[in-house]
């Protein structure tokens, strides 16, 4: 079968600044008084045109976030043009410009709320860290474009692209330096999750595991799983895991040599849905929908404990850099797993929740201090600063939010069901 490959080119284009535009920007903000058509400053502290908005992640000095998955950079082999094995399949049109239903490529859109004051707006509700610091973050863009619950949100290492998708199965690109949707098509079938290793950009469907290599712009279909595909995990080495309907975990290892993913094992255990996956201390930590964590060893993909403690179904897991695991699940609370002198792990503290918790997030704020970001099924996304889990603010979705992504820069993003993609950043320190 011929090589199939993934249009990912092409740059949309950028608005020039508009009437007022110059002088000292805030934040990249854009002007909410300019979207009305009534500022009337001259030069204004805020951006006049929505192209100006820019979200292109910084570098911060090469510093990994705490409680988040690594972005390492690109490592995986380039293979040459080739006859592809049973893997490679029908190229994804990922087409620039209107979408499917005739509307213009969607872009950068201003919160719907205004101020009453001409200054930078906050979403985050009684937002403190404790030491008088208010206003810590803000949003700065709202991506419109998803008609369904947004699934999934990825940000590749080195690239300059955000890649959404959606219940609907509609997969999104959007330009970080416009905030434009430059690229849109949809699998076919209901997307289940969207993550990012190194070059690789992987997409769980059902039966179907989809699978982009950024760097040679080569897709991959990868067949085996049987059911929906809730969670997917990748290791530096190239290793693939997929969290299953049944509650198997599919697992597969890229082969430069075929240039495919063959399956390597089906590791069992579980006896409801596989929500969660995450890598770190030479294992693979599963959460279910039987209330349960799995614990499998990297070395020998077979199950070392098995992590009993939540009443009901396990919805996230974030590991911290000194290998405690933060667990969240629908019986409203967040359990802290440390390891004890033999090895194995138990509950070293309990959080309790007024709400069912949907999913888990950890990054850094602008003060270097790591934060929780807690998403619960009453639209709410609470953010801790650990370890004392010391309330900084709340988001609030027009729904559940399901999927939270970070970026360098104190960039982050959130999805929601209605398939809004905000765009939130924490704001820098200010000195006197």
């Amino acid at each position: 079968m011929d090589d199939k490959r993934v249009k990912v080119g092409g740059k949309a284009p950028v608005r020039t600044p508009g009437r007022g535009g110059y002088g000292k920007k805030k934040n990249g903000a854009v002007c909410m008084y300019w979207l009305q058509g009534r500022c009337n400053r001259n030069p204004c502290r805020f951006v006049h045109a929505a192209g100006e908005v820019n979200i292109t992640p910084k570098p911060t000095n090469g510093r990994s976030y705490t409680y988040h998955r690594k972005n390492p950079t690109d490592s995986t082999s380039n293979s040459d043009s080739k006859e592809k094995k049973q893997q490679q399949q029908q190229s994804l049109s990922l087409t620039s410009g209107p979408s499917g239903d005739g509307t213009h490529a969607s872009h950068i859109s201003q919160q719907d709320s205004h101020p009453e004051s001409h200054e930078e707006s906050s979403l985050s509700t009684r937002g403190s860290s404790g030491d008088g610091i208010a206003n810590l973050f803000m949003r700065l863009a709202q991506l419109d474009g998803h008609n369904k619950t947004v699934t999934g949100i990825a940000l590749p290492s080195g690239s300059d692209k955000l890649y959404t998708a959606s219940g609907d199965g509609d997969l999104r690109v959007w330009d970080c330096h416009t905030g434009r949707c430059v690229h849109q098509g949809n699998l076919g079938a209901q997307i289940g999750c969207l993550i990012s290793q190194g070059p690789w950009l992987f997409a769980g469907l059902r039966n179907l595991v989809k699978a982009w290599n950024l760097k040679t712009e080569t897709q991959y279909s990868i067949d085996g799983p049987v059911g929906q595909v809730y969670a997917l995990e990748a290791t530096t080495e190239d290793v693939l895991f997929a969290g299953m309907e049944d509650g198997s975990i599919f697992t597969w290892k890229y082969d430069s040599k075929t240039d495919s993913f063959p399956l390597i094992t089906t590791l069992k255990g579980h006896t409801a849905s596989v929500l969660s996956l995450q890598v770190g201390c030479k294992s693979l930590y599963s959460g279910s929908m039987d209330n349960t964590i799995r614990r499998w060893d990297l070395d020998t993909l077979t199950c070392s404990q098995t992590l009993l403690g939540h009443s009901a179904a396990v919805t996230s897991l974030v590991l911290s850099r000194a290998g405690c695991l933060l667990s969240s699940s629908l019986d409203q609370t967040i359990k802290i797993w440390a390891c004890r002198q033999d090895g194995s792990m138990g509950v070293f503290d309990t959080r309790n929740e007024e709400h069912p918790i949907l999913a888990l997030f950890g990054m850094h704020d602008a003060y270097d201090k790591p934060i929780l970001c807690c998403s619960c099924n009453d639209n709410s996304v609470i953010l801790y600063e650990l370890p004392s889990f010391t309330k900084r603010g709340t988001i609030f979705g027009k729904q559940e939010v399901g999927r939270i992504q970070s970026g360098l820069g104190g960039l982050f993003f959130t999805g929601d069901g209605t398939g809004q993609v905000a765009v939130w950043k924490w704001l820098t320190p200010r000195t006197a």
